[in-house]
């Protein structure tokens, strides 16, 4: 029986590799795609992977012929943060913001979803419950967000009428890898607990969510695996996992 297909986009580390991983073991034939080398990723080493930079505009000129047809599932995951380092960003540092957050992924999936096909496409798009709130050092980041929530709900109703649905697994703070590790050293520099510094760090940078826990990568990938089953019922549904802050769906 012929492994359906999956394309996952901003695969190279922490939750995409995570969710790539989890849909290759149930079966999937994974795409990944990621912007750092291979060799650089937390990857199977037997996943088929595509290393592109998705902040460069020439990028989109050679990437659709390299995914080929649009595969049965797609996820994207891909996301960009504006420098902090620098100062006030560039208009560069902005534009590349806004493309790889919400430019290039309402374009590259229109693409797919515009073209002709007999197999069903879900595609599920990874954003941030910043688009709820912004300050002052997230504000690009949460304005590149919620372009991407209008964009999606644009996508849904070109996807109803092309054997295709859209929808929207939207994340509180998440359990990253380098975000744990510094909670952890944290927690020893103080002589506490990891969880008791976790919910401090909670407290106050995300004063909006009710929640004392980071959102772990498996409970990510168990709603997105509901989404895709869903099939067409899924199609403009939003799936936001924060804690329990605000509800579940949406």
């Amino acid at each position: 029986m012929e492994k359906k297909r999956a394309l996952v986009l901003g695969a190279s580390q922490n939750l995409g590799a995570h969710l790539a991983g989890r849909m290759a073991a149930e079966g999937w034939a994974v795409t990944a795609l990621g912007r750092r080398p291979a060799g650089e990723t937390d990857l199977p080493a037997d996943l088929e992977y595509i290393q592109a930079d998705l902040s460069l505009p020439e990028t989109l000129e050679w990437l659709p012929e390299k995914i080929g047809d649009a595969p049965d599932a797609v996820v994207y995951n891909a996301v960009r943060y504006p420098d902090q380092k620098t100062g006030t960003p560039s208009l560069r540092e902005l534009e590349s913001v806004f493309r790889v957050n919400a430019l290039v992924p309402y374009r590259l999936l229109l693409d797919l979803l515009l073209e002709p096909r007999d197999r069903f496409c879900s595609v599920v798009v990874v954003n941030s419950d910043a688009i709820y709130h912004a300050r002052e050092q997230s504000g690009v980041y949460s304005a590149s967000k919620a372009a991407l929530r209008v964009l999606t709900g644009t996508l849904a109703s070109t996807a109803r009428g092309h054997n295709g649905s859209v929808s929207t697994l939207l994340l509180g703070p998440l359990a990253d890898r380098e975000k744990v590790r510094g909670l952890q050293r944290v927690a020893e520099q103080r002589g506490t607990t990891e969880e008791e510094v976790t919910r401090l760090f909670l407290r106050r940078s995300n004063t909006n969510l009710v929640i004392d826990e980071l959102i772990d990568f498996e409970s990510c990938f168990q709603s997105l695996r509901y989404m895709i089953g869903l099939g067409p019922v899924a199609n403009g549904m939003m799936c936001r996992l924060d804690g329990g802050s605000a509800g579940g769906l949406v």
